[in-house]
């Protein structure tokens, strides 16, 4: 039996309208009217996919982390693993030319604002950044294998949270894309100092653990 490939190919169509509506007009702009006449499909044709915001907001989240990864093993596959590190940090922070980032950080900006009333999104949207954290993390053990696995959790943190303010100041802020290059080398000054002057390990200290 065949997959109904035509069903697939309008929800992307969705998604990607969605992802204009908030990168352009912002949260506040996000229905399903607006996203009908971005994409040309009818309301209730979106509302059959999509029969409220939130399991939309769940699925762009997925589909917008699917298509950096796809860049990123495309990147991998051709530079060999002795400069992963470097092509991750150069990716997130915009400073690659070869792997551009896709345009459309502002929308994760919408994805913060729409979580602060959606358990479920704020529950993925934790995934996705502790996954891209753990992700860092073995790249980071991999190019520094003398590194001690607390510094290597503390600086997965770090690089997580400096990645998505980086992506708040210039992508919704509007500051200078330069700035991408100024964070991008501030952490990589980060990262050697700890490689040339390793510090004690704390007494307790563990990252990514969520209140309860």
């Amino acid at each position: 039996m065949k997959t109904s490939k035509p069903t697939t190919d309008k929800k992307v169509i969705v998604l990607d309208g969605a992802t204009i509506v908030l990168r352009e007009r912002g949260l506040q702009a996000l229905s399903f009217e607006n996203i009908a006449n971005q994409t040309g499909l009818s309301r209730q044709l979106i509302r059959y996919y999509y029969p409220d915001l939130e399991r939309l907001m769940i699925d762009l989240c997925d589909h917008l982390a699917a298509s950096y990864r796809e860049i990123l093993v495309i990147g991998v596959q051709e530079i060999g693993q002795v400069h992963r590190l470097d092509l991750f940090l150069d990716f997130f922070f915009g400073v690659n030319d070869r792997y551009p980032m896709p345009d459309n950080l502002e929308v994760y900006d919408a994805f913060f604002a729409f979580a602060v009333g959606s358990s479920e999104l704020r529950d993925r949207l934790c995934g996705v950044y502790e996954m891209l954290g753990h992700v860092f993390l073995h790249e980071l053990s991999i190019a520094h294998p003398d590194l001690q696995d607390y510094v290597c959790q503390e600086l997965s943190f770090i690089f997580v949270s400096m990645m998505h303010a980086h992506w708040s100041y210039v992508a919704t802020l509007g500051y200078s894309d330069e700035h991408g290059r100024i964070s991008r080398d501030a952490l990589g000054r980060l990262i050697e100092s700890h490689v040339v002057h390793p510090a004690p390990a704390p007494a307790t200290q563990q990252t990514w653990r969520r209140s309860s």
